[in-house]
């Protein structure tokens, strides 16, 4: 077939090419809607899985864990489910779960929060101090027990972490008349305190990223908190799926979180 017609004037298509382009560009538009409509249908066959966000609440290897799993072809669809009004506190109220979202992202209350969720640890997280630019104590590179004696000390009250009692425990015995502010719970309003007042706020290294107005220095402690996933105590069959996937790229999804 000539599909073309060369002249001074240029080149042309014949009535043959011009019947080859339009239908052409209908076999690819055709083409183009079987695939569309292909990525659909697959797409709508996935399960999908909500993580539950908030300030508190942040999702940190679970974004990774999303990425690496996509990228794996994990038949999951991911949804990120901002509850700042539902989780704007670490409190045990995990009703949510299996509800508003299927998975959580924190350290874990062992005490508190025994029985209500499943837990899944990824590392331990060592304990530290926040406290405002100005405080005495935040230029120093790390804080002992007894460089806390002057200030009033923010702690979780007793029962909700045994780690965090061990710690209580330990400041009483070295500073016998230690000001202690028990929090019931740990929201943006008791970490304001140390923002405004030289008040010592017991936190972990990784939420340095939650108060960016404190400064946040490691305490020299043994103890640690764990860190992981926080599940309803019947979890769905993707919280199953994602979990056994966390467990076969573990190390490439936490090795920047435990240098």
């Amino acid at each position: 077939m000539t599909l073309f017609k060369r002249s001074n004037r240029g080149v042309q298509l014949t009535p043959a090419g011009q019947a080859l382009y339009e239908d052409g560009k209908k076999i690819i538009a055709l083409s183009n809607q079987a695939l569309a409509r292909a990525q659909q249908i697959e797409e709508d066959s996935k399960e999908t899985l909500r993580i539950g966000t908030s300030p508190i609440f942040r999702a940190r290897v679970l974004i990774d864990a999303m990425t690496m799993a996509r990228e794996d072809g994990l038949p999951l669809k991911f949804e990120i489910t901002n509850l700042v009004a539902e989780l704007s506190q670490m409190n045990n109220n995990f009703d949510l779960l299996g509800q508003k979202c299927d998975l959580l992202e924190a350290i874990y209350c062992d005490i508190a929060w025994q029985g209500q969720c499943q837990f899944y640890e990824l590392f331990q997280t060592p304990l530290g101090v926040a406290v405002n630019h100005h405080h005495p104590l935040a230029g120093q590179t790390f804080v002992t027990i007894k460089d806390l004696a002057p200030y009033t000390i923010t702690l979780s009250i007793p029962g909700v972490a045994s780690q965090l009692d061990a710690l209580r425990a330990d400041i009483l015995r070295e500073i016998p008349h230690a000001t202690i502010h028990d929090a019931e719970t740990i929201g943006q309003d008791t970490i304001a305190l140390s923002e405004v007042q030289p008040y010592i706020f017991i936190t972990q290294k990784i939420f340095q990223d939650n108060h960016p107005n404190l400064v946040t220095i490691p305490l020299e402690t043994p103890y640690t908190l764990p860190y992981g996933l926080i599940y309803s105590n019947t979890p769905s069959q993707p919280v199953r799926d994602l979990r056994t996937f966390i467990d076969d790229h573990r190390e490439a999804l936490i090795k920047k979180w435990v240098s």
